[in-house]
């Protein structure tokens, strides 16, 4: 080699022990052990990534070192990538399939389905995408949108200006009000695009899916074209490359340039399911390249096993924002062993109620035990309190969960730190031990931190990212090293083995601290001296799935546990013995004779600490044996004590314990001690139930922790901290913890992030819970550096309310009375109670109970896993916030017992509002009917089938709180005066009684119906942080629950006789009475036949000619012919043009016309536009007839009084107008629309090209109605000026006349207001549009648009895109039809 050649190897020698920390390995003695077996990097071994997903184009992941492919699956467990394809639809004669939007999609040729079949469904992106990579893409559409908004609105502003000068330069040409119209209308269009663009939603562009069977193999293709611009030509159906099921072919495409987004394809449920897998965000990827990543190109950045292979198993779900779920979860599982993995990685967790329970726990313990795969997890981010390791990782036995270790390297090459860590330490949130019931919590620790790839939509190669998600696939490529080397030597490589090993041969970190194995687990993973130890003992691990499993039993108590933890004050005040039971475990198959029967150890039991005390021998064989301990606690100083059982093999104790039993013992500061004493940790007792900890001094990553017995009675503590003197502010995690019985720690604990400054002054209040432990942990983070120091100070106070816990207020009942009592010292007492939650319960509308049976949810064995589909009616009489819960289910993760409870929350119209799971949140929504539907899945039927009438709550958020009053007395309560307004101080040892309620009906919210449940709180205590004054803080952080039960609501008052009474109404004879009853008999006869046969229509047209001929003016008859012409046209209108049937009066005649229908003279097949027209000229007759059946001069006379009728006979009187007027609106709506169709129909049929954009027409006469149309209006038909009604469509008409729709129109009007009446608006707008004014038609459909209690019409939504269209806005036509797409689905999306 050259000098130079050698210099610059020397330079890379150094470059990449500079920066060998951004992927640390030396720590745990990887990079030494590849060094020595590089041929043991992984190879042979395939890891699933439990993650958000991993992208199979991201650097360093394509290939392993031996050269197969680095990624063999992809897979989307969530289903949020699923799309329905269930729809098959045939290729036309233009080689085109109708896609389930209604769109054309142009197949590619070359492809081939045997079946003619083609099966399509459709996606939006934003539904795909992560949350990263949707806010940019919506960044960068709003620039391109802006650019074509501002186009339009400079073509708006200069048809305004162009406009002017018109009406300046001629005014004689055109009369002064139709210049008027005319500027009006270009004004507001100007105008409208300003409103719009407040209104912007990118609502995404939609993807186009087709599958379909070659004959071989199911295939897909996507088009992506709605990502460019409309006629680009890009990324069409027939340009795309098809795709089958990854594991297949491991292909993968890119959505668009612009998103640089990569996705895989999985087809299920033969060609129905198209699984489009794109990762939930970068996590899983960059957790993919720390356990694998291969760089030849740069070796020092590569993952831990760089020759290991990779499944990818999203489990986070993108509709949740990344959250896992339980069916994420457990299909994962099923593709662990489809792939043959020898190693699952999961860096995801939560806090638990119950650690090591629950149905995903039981499934991992399976894949664990019986079917040998090695499963790692992260042990969470919660610390740096004890017991906050999170589930699974941290709390299960069958996982390894694995802390975060920050090395010198780390810091300054990952972290790039200012200073240097004086030595390695744990990153100061990562989670620490024990578990509740004992468990150690942390298995061992690794790297928390690297700098690894990540997708490539971030636009980057790699990204720093630390937590102990990072640690988790730094230990379990290690364990990759492990397998690998294994099974190329031909060992077994057990879970049992590889624990043993590991936990065995770890680096003690911080040894002699009481917190140390809590913290570190067993320390720092060490791979090459866990491979010695492998081959060392290989013969020795005979079975080698073996594994010892302790549990642990309080000698006065049933509960067993995995280890012994005392934390309560009571538990360290008596010397206990407890019954220790230790069992072998084998594979469910292990032979007797040649597994079960040899199993006999001699143990040696040993434990250093001399307060406990157990047996020194132990002889264990295959059922089992137990022994006594002794714990005796009192001779312990307040403060942390940890140490263990272990149990060495008496022939060989160099493999280290082959059982260990973690003993943690918490000797909490005790505040009944006298005044002015001081306890072990130099604190200071006081006289009113605080404390003074004196000052405490920290460098980087240290944490100080002090044990104090919450006195019995206390409800909330009062925390004061004070900083010295700091050089630069110095950043604290200040964490407040206790631990309640099957209950998450993250429910008990405060938990704060606090820069200080030099004497910077902090003060907090947190609830508490009497004669339980606190733990007080205040840490410097690790990479604030430089020394400091805080003073701290902890007072408890007590005002306890009898009931402890929840309150009801019977609202049919007296007022609730509390019983108060200042248990700790003076208090300064405010009751504060109010209602701020509605809970509407529910119970399922329908329940269906059905296996799947498809492979992805069948489990191992063949258990086909069941699914339970709830359905729930919601009708809201009022909107809010709202959040639907089940409150058997939510909450309950890991400890849960079911795969699913994913809930979608949808309108009338199956748009799909919210989606929902463990953590369901608050969704705004309007008053009116929605449906949600849930999903339980487990593979016991049974179960299932008990939990089909599970209710549902519910909870409405209130806009403004109900004030419950409260009082002093009894009477006062009665009286409903006097209420506490003040605050009054309460001596220590003093009661009080405050009664509560009742709330006035008045101030209840309209929903709440009797039996309904309202529920708030209830604060009785002040804090002192008074700020000085004197007086009592807010209100103290230790609130109670109350709820209060509706009441029956109180009866109408009864009628004074003036409404309802027939009092002076004439008597009507017998035989009128048996006439009108005939009459309305026959009506309803005839509204009944559906003449669906021959035999009914001949009877209905008999039976109506007969009531016609007997009575012509009978309105509820006239009204039924009228409705039946206009069902008639509608169906036939709907028939030949696939319309959308309409949803009201109006609408509902004007969709109408668009054709007659077959009974109507029309013929079977494709409907003529003589027969059309017939369809309508029937509906203007039967409108005609109603018309005419009405006075309307009396009728206008009785709507013109001011003051309502009163004496006998008013009520009838007003139901009878109010009758005449519904009927005469009705039928005049139905005349307009079929009218406002004829007239159409007729323009199109003669009308001359239209104009320009920018050319002026001419306006019709008359009122308010006429204005000049400035864009392309069609002429409209008309009559005379002077005709009243009639038909007349003549589309060549004089100038100057009327025509038949607007006369019609004048009349309705007349009547109602129909720009603001809900049911005519679309009638108003098609009007204003005819007379070219299309802003204000677009504008006055705003309310139909977005109606306040039902979901909008597509119809409406047609109409307003078509507007837009008319008025060249294009831009926003897109995304108005892309409404239409997202509001009207075919159906409901799949779970």
């Amino acid at each position: 080699m050259t000098s130079e050649g050698a210099s610059q190897a020397i330079d890379q020698a150094v470059i990449d022990e500079m920066f060998g920390g951004c992927m640390p390995k030396q720590e745990i003695q990887a990079q030494a052990f590849l060094k020595e077996h590089p041929e043991y990097d992984g190879r042979g071994t395939v890891v699933a990534i439990f993650d958000t997903g991993v992208d199979p184009g991201a650097a360093g992941l394509q290939t392993t070192t031996d050269g197969r492919p680095k990624i063999i699956d992809v897979v989307d467990c969530t289903g949020s990538g699923d799309v329905d394809t269930s729809k098959v639809v045939k290729a036309d004669a233009d080689g085109c399939v109708t896609g389930i939007l209604g769109n054309k999609l142009r197949l590619n040729p070359e492809w081939v389905s045997p079946s003619g079949e083609w099966r399509v469904g459709a996606k939006a992106a934003y539904e795909l995408f992560p949350g990263g990579l949707k806010q940019r893409l919506q960044k960068e559409r709003k620039k391109q949108w802006a650019e074509k908004q501002r186009a339009a609105v400079a073509d708006a502003v200069a048809a305004v200006v162009s406009q002017a000068r018109q009406a300046k330069a001629g005014p004689g040409l055109q009369p002064a009000e139709e210049l008027k119209k005319q500027k009006e209308e270009v004004e507001a269009r100007v105008k409208l695009l300003s409103e719009l663009d407040e209104k912007y939603e990118d609502l995404g562009p939609m993807i186009d899916c087709v599958v379909w069977n070659d004959g071989q193999r199911w295939l897909a293709a996507l088009d992506t074209s709605d990502m460019y611009e409309q006629g680009s030509g890009k990324n069409l159906l027939a340009d795309f490359t098809p795709m089958t099921n990854y594991r297949a072919e491991r292909q993968w495409g890119t959505f668009s340039a612009e998103d640089a987004c990569n996705f895989a394809l999985n087809i299920y449920s033969e060609g129905d399911i198209l699984s489009i897998v794109v990762d939930a965000g970068s996590h899983g990827t960059h957790v993919a390249g720390i356990t694998a990543a291969h760089h030849p190109e740069d070796p020092a950045l590569s993952g831990i096993a760089p020759g290991a292979q990779i499944v990818s198993c999203k489990i986070g779900d993108t509709r949740l924002g990344s959250m896992e779920t339980m069916v994420g979860l457990t299909r994962a599982l099923i593709t662990v062993l489809e792939n043959k993995c020898q190693l699952v990685n999961m860096s995801y967790g939560e806090a638990t109620s119950t650690p090591n329970a629950g149905r995903f726990v039981g499934l991992a313990e399976e894949l664990v035990y019986k079917h040998g795969v090695v499963f790692v997890s992260s042990a969470g981010n919660a610390g740096p309190a004890l017991s906050t390791v999170g589930a699974p990782g941290g709390t299960s036995s069958a996982i390894l969960g694995i802390g975060a270790y920050v090395s010198p390297a780390l810091a300054s090459a990952g972290h790039s730190i200012r200073g240097e860590l004086a030595e390695g330490q744990q990153y100061t949130w990562s989670s620490r031990g024990p578990s509740p019931d004992g468990h150690l919590g942390v298995c061992v620790s690794a790297p928390g931190g690297a700098i690894a790839p990540v997708p490539q939509w971030t636009r980057q190669k790699r990204q720093l990212m630390n937590g102990t998600s990072m640690s988790s696939p730094c230990a379990c490529g290690g364990l990759a090293l492990l397998i690998s080397a294994l099974k190329a030597e031909g060992q077994a490589a057990t879970p049992a083995r590889i624990r043993r090993a590991v936990e065995n041969t770890a680096l003690p970190v911080a040894e002699g601290s009481s917190d140390s194995a809590l913290t570190y687990g067993r320390g720092l993973l060490q791979v090459d001296a866990a491979y010695r130890y492998l081959r060392r003992s290989a013969e020795l691990d005979v079975p080698a799935d073996l594994r010892l499993e302790v549990s642990v039993r309080r000698s006065d108590s049933a509960a067993s546990k995995r280890g012994i933890y005392l934390r309560d004050p009571e538990d360290a005040r008596h010397p206990l013995t407890f019954s220790v039971d230790v069992s072998p475990r084998l594979h469910e198959e292990a032979d007797i004779k040649s597994d079960r029967l040899e199993v006999e150890h001699k143990l040696s039991l040993k434990c250093s600490a001399h307060w406990v005390k157990v047996p020194a021998v132990l002889l264990l064989h295959h059922n089992g044996r137990g022994f006594e301990l002794e714990l005796d606690p009192t001779c312990l100083p307040e403060g942390l004590h940890y140490t263990e059982v272990q149990a060495f093999d008496a022939t060989a104790e160099w493999r280290g314990p082959l059982f260990r039993l973690p003993i943690t013992v918490i000797r909490p500061l005790d505040l009944d001690a006298a005044p002015g004493s001081s306890g072990g940790s130099g604190a200071v007792v006081r006289a009113d139930a605080s404390v003074d900890f004196g000052v405490l001094r920290f460098q980087p990553g240290d944490e100080t922790r002090r044990f104090v017995a919450v006195p019995a009675g206390a409800t909330w503590a009062e925390l004061k901290l004070r900083a010295g003197e700091l050089d630069v502010p110095t950043a604290y995690m200040l964490r407040a913890t206790a631990l309640l019985p099957h209950t998450r720690y993250s429910s008990t604990e405060w938990r704060s992030h606090n820069q200080f400054s030099s004497h910077q002054e902090y003060a907090t209040s947190f609830r508490v819970t009497g004669a339980t432990t606190l733990e007080l942990t205040l840490a410097q983070h690790w990479s604030s550096l430089g020394g400091s120091a805080l003073s701290a100070e902890l007072a408890f106070h007590g005002v306890q309310a009898t009931p402890e816990k929840a309150l009801l207020i019977d609202g049919a009942g007296a007022a609730a009375k509390v019983q108060v009592l200042a248990s700790l010292r003076r208090e300064k007492v405010q009751p504060r109670a109010k209602l701020d939650t509605l809970h509407i319960p529910l119970r399922p509308a329908e329940a269906e109970l059905a296996p799947l049976g498809t492979p992805r949810d069948t489990l191992w064995e063949g258990r086909v896993i069941h699914r339970l589909l709830l359905t729930y009616k919601l009708s809201l009489t009022e909107g809010g916030q709202v959040t639907p819960t089940l409150p058997m289910l939510n909450r309950y993760v890991y400890d849960g017992e079911l795969e699913a409870q994913m809930f979608m929350l949808f309108d009338g119209n199956k748009r799909q509002l919210a989606v929902g799971d463990i953590y369901p949140e608050a969704v705004q929504l309007k008053k009116g009917e929605c449906v949600i539907r849930v999903m339980l899945r487990h593979d016991d039927a049974a179960l299932l089938e008990k939990l089909k009438g599970m209710p549902m709550v519910v909870e409405r958020k209130l806009e403004s709180a109900v004030q419950v009053p409260v009082y002093t007395s009894n009477a006062d309560s009665i009286k409903g005066s006097n209420a506490v307004s003040r605050e009054r101080p309460l001596c220590k040892g003093e009661r009080a009684a405050f009664f509560l309620g009742p709330v006035p009906e008045d101030k209840l919210p309209k929903d709440a119906t009797p039996g309904r449940l309202l529920v708030g709180s209830l604060t009785l205590g002040l804090t002192s942080n008074s700020g000085g004054n004197g007086n009592g803080g807010p209100a103290c952080p230790a609130a109670q629950q109350l709820t209060y039960l509706v009441a029956p609501k109180k009866p109408e008052p009864a009628s004074n006789g003036s409404e309802g009474s027939a009092d002076g109404e004439e008597k009507k004879s017998v035989e009128v009475r048996l006439a009108e009853a005939l009459r309305d008999a026959h009506v309803k006869l005839l509204k009944e036949l559906s003449c669906d046969s021959e035999e009914e229509r001949q009877a209905y047209s008999e039976l109506q000619a007969q009531l016609l001929a007997s009575h012509p003016t009978h309105l509820p008859l006239l009204l039924e012919r009228l409705q039946r012409a206009q069902k008639a046209a509608n169906a036939s209108a709907g028939t030949a043009a696939g319309e959308a049937q309409p949803t009201d009066a109006a609408g509902s005649a004007a969709a109408g016309a668009d054709s007659a229908a077959d009974s109507a003279g029309g013929s079977s097949g494709t409907n003529s536009a003589a027969s059309r027209e017939a369809g309508l000229q029937a509906v203007v007759a039967a409108a005609d007839g109603v018309i005419g059946a009405i006075d309307t001069i009396p009728l206008a006379i009785y709507q013109a009084q001011k003051c309502p009728e009163e004496g006998p006979g008013a009520a009838k009187r007003k139901k009878d107008m109010e009758a005449q007027k519904a009927a005469l609106v009705e039928a005049l709506a139905a005349k307009c629309g079929a009218l406002l169709k004829l007239q159409e129909a007729a323009t199109a049929s003669t009308a001359a090209p239209p104009p320009a954009a920018d050319a002026p027409a001419t306006a019709e006469a008359g009122d308010d109605a006429a204005a000049e149309p400035v864009a392309p209006a069609p002429a409209p038909a008309s009559v005379p000026a002077d005709t009243s009604t009639g038909t007349g469509t003549d589309a060549a008409a004089a100038p100057g006349a009327v025509s038949a729709f607007e006369v019609a129109f004048r009349e309705l009007r007349c009547w109602v207001d129909t720009a603001a009446d809900e049911k005519y608006v679309l009638l108003h707008a098609k009007r204003e549009a005819l007379a070219g004014r299309l802003a204000a038609a677009y504008k006055v459909l705003d309310k139909a648009a977005a109606p306040e209690d039902k979901p909008a019409s597509q119809e409406v939504l047609e109409f307003r895109a078509g507007l837009l269209q008319q008025l060249g806005w294009s831009h926003w036509e897109r995304q108005q039809r892309r409404r239409i797409a997202t509001s009207f689905p075919a159906a409901y999306p799949l779970f």
